[in-house]
């Protein structure tokens, strides 16, 4: 087996393209499910929390690199979502990314919530905030033990309001994830060339 390339991108350390991101927001929903249902009294860091964060940031900056890519993905985009995009005009890159942002935002409830969120959490403050959306943290009282929780333990759920719709964060983050994975297959960006590289690699004899 070879060396995997390194990056032809600066400052990415492996990840380079958009189904890395892809992968990395599996990652997270998987991550997030497991550090939710593990329920522990002490634990050094609240990881769902971070965990939580990551995702939503992930869902929407996939916009980021599936636009940044190549031109070959930006005339399919282009051609997906109708965009005016003329690849090689003047501020072409910035302001296609802006209208394919929109286009997507507009296209997916779940990844226009993730945009708010993503948003929120990286600058800490907005000047325009959507009312209607909610991103919490909820302790609820355990009512029947189990593992290392007894009654009368709080334990932590995450959920998204957006107006009159509450959901579990990760279901929501499954549904942003099942948005990106159509895109993804119906426009061919899936590869096994861009697989990432296992951790170890065993070179064959």
């Amino acid at each position: 087996m070879e060396i995997p390339t390194p990056s032809d991108i600066q400052n990415v350390f492996a990840l380079n393209k958009p189904q890395h991101m892809l992968s990395k927001l599996l990652w997270e929903i998987d991550s997030l499910s497991k550090a939710l249902s593990v329920w522990t009294k002490k634990t050094e860091f609240p990881a769902p929390l971070f965990i939580v964060w990551n995702a939503v940031v992930t869902a929407w900056h996939i916009t980021d690199w599936l636009w940044q890519s190549t031109p070959e993905i930006r005339a399919i985009l282009t051609k997906r979502y109708n965009l005016k995009f003329v690849e090689g005009s003047k501020n072409a890159l910035r302001e296609g990314l802006e209208e394919f942002q929109g286009a997507v935002a507009n296209d997916s409830r779940f990844l226009y919530v993730c945009r708010e969120i993503a948003n929120g959490s990286k600058h800490m403050r907005k000047n325009k905030i959507d009312p209607d959306i909610t991103a919490l943290a909820k302790w609820l009282p355990v009512i029947q033990g189990a593992g290392h929780v007894a009654p009368g333990d709080l334990t932590l759920s995450l959920v998204i309001i957006d107006g009159d719709n509450e959901q579990d964060a990760n279901r929501w983050l499954i549904q942003a994830f099942g948005y990106w994975e159509q895109v993804f297959t119906q426009e061919n960006l899936i590869s096994v060339q861009n697989r990432l590289p296992d951790k170890v690699i065993n070179p064959q004899p």
